[in-house]
């Protein structure tokens, strides 16, 4: 059920997870054609003991492990990330003054080590290369006469980068096509949700619960479609009256009346074409359009309909009681220039006049001859027995 949603979504909602994905990318690559372009280069130091101070190779191990104190490091590490320290650089000072937003320096201590690594980012890869450069020398000449124990040495120079770390087009327009097409399936199934809902709040509002077909106003509704909408169209209009329902209307009980009704009017949208209409007209009446049907059809499509709804209808699972609906049926047919109310009136005349038969009868109410003085007002129509 969940795989037929998945499916039924995706093919419903599928321009709006493309559309999302496009407009996304569209987004990041446009983001990453406007955003300056960073550059990064790095230096690495090693701070290790001085070897020409101590006479002794206790005291050269001796200070070793003092350097494994974390502490020693992390101190080299603040006193090169200061700018106090690299800030006194003639061309540092240039720099920051023109771009003192653009660059960032970053001092890190590599894991387990006594190396430290200087990051200078920036948007030029020129100047950022001049940056670590002019940084070192300050913090190599201020930091070793500070503490002459520990010597601070170079270990890798700032390389020229090639290519900026930031942005990266290719790689955010791949994360951004990943995030669009994410939130455009998101979309598509909260659209589904809501459509669901829609349509059961739709389906509750124009079908009928007993019946599980239309209800009169969709019914009446749908008439007057296919007017408008096909002035020129042959179709017929019926109304099934379950005479032997509404005679028992107030004694058999609703549950059971419901089953029979119910099994009516499921026998009955079986035999019909799946073009055919069916609502219901009253409490124990039926109402069908035939589109497609033209006057000399009308007749023998609602006859056909009346026999196979005669049959009796089981009341119980067991099938030992049974009812018999009795149908009655009134038809009319469309001619152009009709209007709604002028079908309703003929097709309610002809079920009025079947359910006073004796016997189950189809009764067809023919519309009055048009342009002619005699014919205002006249109702035709034929019978025919069960």
């Amino acid at each position: 059920m969940e795989f037929n949603l998945f499916l039924r979504t995706l093919q419903r909602g599928w321009w709006m997870i493309v559309l999302s994905a496009l407009v996304a990318t569209t987004v990041s690559l446009v983001v990453s054609y406007i955003t300056p372009p960073v550059y990064e280069t790095s230096a690495r130091y090693v701070v290790s003991p001085n070897a020409g101070l101590f006479s002794s190779s206790w005291e050269l191990l001796s200070s070793l492990d003092t350097l494994d104190r974390r502490s020693i490091v992390n101190t080299y590490r603040e006193m090169i990330a200061s700018p106090s320290v690299y800030e006194r650089s003639p061309e540092i000072q240039k720099i920051m003054r023109e771009m003192s937003d653009e660059f960032t320096v970053s001092v890190t201590v590599v894991p387990d080590t006594n190396i430290l690594k200087l990051t200078v980012e920036g948007p030029d890869p020129r100047l950022v290369v001049l940056v670590a450069k002019a940084i070192g020398v300050e913090v190599l000449a201020y930091i070793n006469e500070l503490n002459p124990i520990y010597t601070l040495s170079i270990l890798e120079e700032p390389q020229l980068p090639t290519a900026p770390v930031r942005p990266q087009p290719l790689e955010n327009a791949l994360l951004a096509l990943a995030f669009g097409g994410m939130v455009g399936l998101v979309l598509a199934f909260s659209r589904e949700q809501l459509q669901n809902t829609l349509d059961k709040l739709r389906e509750r509002s124009i079908i009928d619960h007993v019946t599980s077909v239309y209800t009169r106003t969709y019914f009446e509704r749908r008439l007057l479609e296919e007017i408008t909408q096909n002035p020129n169209a042959n179709f017929a209009v019926g109304i099934i009256n379950l005479r032997g329902l509404e005679q028992v209307l107030n004694v058999l009980p609703e549950p059971i009346f419901n089953r029979v009704l119910s099994t009516v009017a499921r026998k009955l949208k079986n035999e019909l074409r799946g073009r055919d209409i069916v609502g219901r007209w009253g409490s124990t009446q039926l109402a069908v359009i035939l589109p497609g049907t033209s006057e000399m059809a009308v007749e023998p499509a609602f006859k056909r309909l009346q026999v196979y709804l005669s049959e009796a209808i089981a009341v119980d699972n067991i099938g030992d009681m049974s009812f018999n609906p009795d149908p009655c049926i009134g038809a009319t047919f469309y001619t152009m220039f009709d209007t709604v109310e002028a079908l309703t009136e003929r097709v309610q005349t002809a079920a009025e006049r079947a359910s006073a038969m004796s016997q189950a009868t189809v009764v067809v109410v023919r519309p009055p001859a048009l342009f002619t003085q005699e014919s205002v007002g006249d109702v035709h129509f034929r019978a025919t027995g069960s």
